[in-house]
């Protein structure tokens, strides 16, 4: 299946030793976006884990073992930083905002 292979490449990535960065930034509407990447060979920046928190206040979390659900999905292909107005984060604080849009 289409799904299992997409799964099986992102966790692959993310288990990887390439380098990994962090992202985060807001829209114009108010979204809250958070990005963890991994370069690829081609210094693509590939996400293998994605948050947001939308204005209806509701927190979606996504990565390689969640990779959709009704509400959004993890990015199918590479992001671009600059394009999105991203900012980077470090590791630490990447995850501290992952945990606290998972309730915990």
């Amino acid at each position: 299946m289409l799904q299992d292979r997409r799964k099986e490449t992102i966790r692959a990535l993310d288990e990887s030793d390439r380098p990994h960065l962090y992202w985060h930034g807001v829209d114009g509407d108010g979204h809250v976006w958070l990005f963890e990447t991994v370069i690829d060979s081609g210094g693509e920046y590939w996400p293998v884990r994605h948050a947001e928190l939308g204005s209806d206040g509701v927190a979606r979390r996504y990565s390689w073992n969640h990779i959709e659900d009704e509400h959004g999905f993890l990015a199918e292909g590479p992001i671009y930083p600059g394009d999105f107005g991203l900012n980077s984060l470090t590791f630490e604080e990447f995850e501290t905002l992952w945990a606290a849009l998972s309730g915990r």
